[in-house]
Parts: structure tokens; sequence; C-alpha cells
């Protein structure tokens, strides 16, 4: 073999040696890689585990409170009692008002309106037989028939307030008695309902209030009214 052979082969053998080495490194360099990448894809799925597991937890916790508030304890009809009606006969100011001209009826209310009225009667007729102006007449109704109907109510009222205190306190008395968070919001709600109850029975006395209240502002227009008419009567005279 001649020498510039020699030279060519050597050459040959030292570009493969250095060709296997930068692959080596190469191939080096992208398991590194893809092991890395493994490691952070790892580390992915153990997060995403760890969510789903505190998504089932906050579920089940969810659930758990679903059922401690929903199901039937039996504070919303516990000893109920009707303190705040006046009778269906009672419902609207027009059937009152009939009350207290038929001098009772059917009801709390009516039964109150016919003791008051026993005590002191409407004499509709007496007064219609002394006085002959239908306006002073229909007023006289009106005013007595209002002022019989709102102290029957008052008086209704009244009567029913200690119940209604005792009630309340009887209630109270059950917080300690509740076992689980259903029966401790419903028994909460119960409390709070008897005593919306009771704010809209206050409601209605000032309504009747402001009825009587207006019953004799009438009067006073009614006293305008027959001024200005005998004034008329007297200039055209």
């Amino acid at each position: 073999m001649s020498c510039m052979k020699k030279y060519i082969l050597l050459g040959f053998i030292l570009f493969g040696l250095s060709t296997s080495s930068a692959y080596a490194s190469w191939l080096a360099d992208i398991f590194n890689q893809i092991e890395k990448t493994n490691g952070i894809a790892s580390n992915i799925l153990d997060e995403e585990k760890e969510n789903l597991g505190v998504q089932e937890n906050i579920e089940d916790l969810m659930n758990q409170v679903h059922q401690s508030v929903t199901g039937h304890s039996g504070w919303g009809n516990y000893q109920l009692h009707d303190f705040q009606s006046y009778g269906s006969n009672a419902n609207d100011w027009m059937s009152v008002m009939n009350l207290s001209k038929q001098g009772g009826g059917r009801g709390d209310l009516a039964e109150m309106i016919r003791h008051l009225s026993n005590q002191f009667p409407i004499n509709q007729n007496d007064f219609n037989k002394s006085v002959n102006d239908p306006v002073s007449q229909h007023y006289y109704a009106l005013k007595s028939q209002t002022v019989l109907a709102t102290r029957a109510a008052s008086q209704l009222d009244y009567d029913k307030i200690q119940q209604q205190i005792s009630f309340q306190n009887m209630l109270r008395q059950q917080i300690e008695n509740t076992k689980d968070l259903k029966s401790a919001v419903d028994l909460s709600s119960r409390i709070q309902v008897e005593g919306n109850l009771i704010n809209l029975e206050i409601l209605r006395q000032t309504a009747l209030f402001n009825q009587q209240q207006s019953i004799t502002e009438e009067a006073s227009v009614t006293s305008a009214l027959e001024n200005a008419r005998f004034l008329t009567k007297r200039s055209q005279s």
C-alpha cells in the first residue's frame, strides 16, 4: 500500500471516530430532554390527580350539605297556632264594616264586635229620627261602625299579645332541641315567620287607626260643606 492510501484510510478512521462521538453526544442530549419532558408530564399528572381528589372532596361536602338542609324536620307545622286571623268574614274592610253593621257574625273579630255592640249599641234608627240630613245619617253610620270595628280589633289583638309572647318563648326554648343543621335552619325560619306575622298584625292596627282618623277628618269636610251651603243660602236671600 502506498503512503498516500495510508493517509486517506487514516483520515476516514479519524472522521468516523469523531462522527460517532458527536452522534453519541447528540443522542445523550435527546434522552436527557425526553427524561425532563417525562418528568414534567408526570408532575402534571400528579397535579391533575390532586385536583381531581380536591374536586371529589368538594362534591362530597356539597352532597353532605344538601342532605343536611333537605327533607322534613317538622318545625314548620310544630304546634301551629293562628293568632292573627280575624275570621273568614273579616278578610277586607267592607266585610268588617258589615260585621259592625250587623252587630256580629262568625269569627274572632265578629265575636268581639258582638260583645262590644251589646255594651254600646249603634242606634242608627234613633239617630235618623232626630236628624233628617242624609249626609249626617250616613256619617253617623260610618263613624259608629268604624269606631266599633277598630275598638274590637284593638281589644282582640291586645288579648292575644300575651299568648303570642308565650308562644315565641316556647319556640325559643326549642332551639336546644335541634339535632342537625336542617332542624336548626327550619326552627330559625319558623321563629322569623312568627315574627313577620306579628309585624303584619301591627301594620293592620296602623291601617285601622288611619281609617278611623280619615273618618274623623271627613267630619271637618262635611262641616265645611254645610257652612258653605249656609253662606250661599244667606247670600241668595
